[in-house]
């Protein structure tokens, strides 16, 4: 999917806006977000909006061939890019557990009505999810193009299902 510069620069802050307003609506203090690789929607502006409203944002590291942690984000941390060319801190950072997040926004190809989500494949947060579960679990925002909605997108046994997906157009509520 190829999105020109401008129409992707509108949907990534309309969507922002979308994700701020859900997350202060979710009460959510402590915020587990991707930093965008290849088609993905950019989060650059949700990060910004997320640090201005003084909500604490972690992002992901990869750590290896299939693992990945999340560190707290600081804002002005300078970021680089990883041997994959995805961006993350350039130094090390605190590191961040999932049972202290409210919510983790999820990078999404394609999503559907049912909560499952197309990942680019790699599986790196199929493998961190599937680690033991936190009580109460954060929840799992998907974060895409509105035209990245399908019909339906099959789903494995270990693929976690998304409470809501968030787009330029809105909030979309799975229906099971």
């Amino acid at each position: 999917m190829c999105v020109s510069g401008a129409r992707k620069a509108r949907a990534s802050a309309q969507a922002a806006q979308q994700a701020l307003r859900l997350l202060l609506a979710l009460r959510a203090r402590r915020v587990a977000v991707y930093l965008e690789y290849g088609s993905e929607l950019p989060t650059r502006a949700l990060l910004a909006l997320l640090q201005a409203h003084a909500l604490r944002v972690a992002v992901p590291r990869i750590t290896g061939p299939g693992a990945m942690h999340f560190e707290w984000l600081r804002a002005g941390t300078p970021l680089r890019r990883n041997r994959y060319g995805i961006a993350e801190p350039a130094r090390r950072g605190a590191r961040a557990w999932r049972r202290e997040f409210d919510a983790i926004v999820l990078p999404l190809l394609g999503f559907d009505m049912h909560g499952n989500r197309l990942g680019t494949g790699g599986g790196y947060y199929d493998r961190w999810l599937a680690r033991p579960r936190s009580t109460p679990r954060p929840r799992y925002l998907g974060y895409a193009y509105a035209i990245q909605q399908v019909e339906q997108i099959p789903r494995e046994p270990w693929d976690v299902k998304l409470d809501a997906v968030i787009t330029e157009k809105g909030t979309l509520w799975p229906t099971g």
